[in-house]
């Protein structure tokens, strides 16, 4: 188990990373995917609410720290962990693969929309006007994260969801 979180952890920060330096230069219409809230629901899923509300702080703190948000970032994946962990899967459930895709994807739909409803209300709301915020910043930041985490299914986690 020890070894199981550090690999995850060591993963989590090069995530944050590689979402901070090169995915969120990949920007249509103003707004980018946010890989960290994939992974952040995906262990949230596996291992339970706790441990997603508990990666979802350190992925906060760690993009936080690195984009300068660091109280709205950690707040927000906090809550999307949280969220997420609404949708465990327990290692022995019998639910078919088929019931854990679903799972998965209406966990990074409300996830990512909870996340980014959060953000959106606390970070540069005067800035931009109302319809366009809203449209903006929670609606497209979390139908392009959502598409993201239909590919990352296809390529990575249905794997993982097969295997247990």
């Amino acid at each position: 188990m020890i070894k199981n979180n550090l690999i995850d952890g060591a993963l989590l920060i090069v995530l944050c990373l590689v979402q901070q330096h090169i995915v969120s230069r990949l920007v249509i219409f103003g707004a980018f995917p946010d890989i960290v809230t994939i992974y952040v629901v995906f262990t949230a899923i596996r291992y339970g609410q706790k441990q997603g509300t508990t990666y979802g702080f350190i992925a906060g703190l760690v993009t936080g720290i690195l984009n300068g948000n660091m109280g709205v970032e950690t707040l927000s994946k906090t809550i999307e962990g949280f969220v997420a962990g609404y949708f465990h899967i327990p290692e022995d459930s019998h639910a078919s693969s088929l019931q854990k895709k679903r799972l998965y994807y209406k966990a990074v739909l409300l996830a990512s929309l909870t996340g980014k409803t959060l953000y959106a209300l606390m970070v540069n709301v005067l800035s931009m006007p109302i319809t366009w915020h809203i449209t903006y910043s929670i609606g497209l930041t979390s139908l392009f994260t959502f598409v993201v985490a239909v590919f990352a299914y296809q390529l990575f986690i249905k794997k993982i969801f097969v295997n247990n």
